[in-house]
């Protein structure tokens, strides 16, 4: 059953003569190859995150990510040109799924700092290192299934605003890239890496509430990693 966002009706319509926005004009859907591939290393790396921070069962998480991540895939294998309400809620959930796991995880991560960790302190760095790395990725995914509907959706050209705003997209930019330019999975890791070493929006702007929850949500998580990072590489140089 193919799926169409609804069209914001209040929105108005560009008037006569004015160019449309890249993100109206349809193009080709970005396949979802390197976002499944992306997913894999990062439930590999949630479950070894998990053991490190002594998360039990270890397992369960990890196996409904896999679960969600399968499901996804026997939907989107017999045919992805139109995207359908079923991956979509499924991409949804997973994105869900992944978030939830790492907060989890910063919370075992602060209770390790605070209250003692049966890891040394160079693993316990290298635990919320990669913690931080993860996260990162896993909201570079969010953001990129969200935004517009998601990338088929996005493809459509069937949204009025975006939720994400790339200078790319913007009036005072235009001839700098393809009047149908379109944000991909590297252009979200990009804003996600941007928003998690800044702790803030760079050069694309969240426009939607939805879309400023996101990275409101990444960068509190990623700054209270940072912190906690400091915190212990701070009592382990006191000795």
């Amino acid at each position: 059953m193919p799926y169409k966002p609804a069209r914001n009706k209040a929105a108005k319509k560009p008037a006569e003569g004015t160019p449309i926005p890249s993100w109206q004009v349809p193009t080709e859907p970005e396949p979802r190859w390197l976002a499944f591939g992306t997913v894999v290393l990062v439930i590999a790396s949630q479950t070894w995150i998990a053991n490190s921070l002594s998360l039990r069962p270890v397992w369960v998480l990890p196996v409904v990510s896999a679960i969600l991540l399968l499901a996804s895939l026997a939907v989107y294998l017999p045919d992805h040109e139109e995207p359908s309400l079923v991956l979509r809620r499924l991409a949804l959930g997973l994105s869900a799924v992944l978030i939830t796991t790492n907060a989890i995880s910063v919370g075992l991560l602060i209770r390790g700092v605070f209250l003692g960790s049966g890891l040394d302190p160079l693993r316990l760095l290298l635990t919320g290192l990669v913690l931080w790395i993860v996260n990162t990725a896993v909201f570079a995914l969010a953001f990129w299934e969200f935004d517009g509907g998601g990338p088929e959706a996005r493809s459509d050209g069937c949204r009025d605003y975006p939720d994400f705003v790339f200078p790319q997209q913007q009036q005072d930019q235009q001839g700098l890239a393809p009047a149908d330019w379109k944000p991909m999975l590297l252009d979200y890791i990009y804003v996600s890496l941007t928003a998690a070493t800044a702790f803030s929006p760079t050069d694309t702007m969240p426009y939607t509430k939805r879309a400023k929850l996101l990275m409101g949500a990444e960068s509190t998580i990623a700054f209270t990693i940072a912190a906690m990072l400091v915190a212990r590489a701070v009592n382990t140089a006191k000795g």
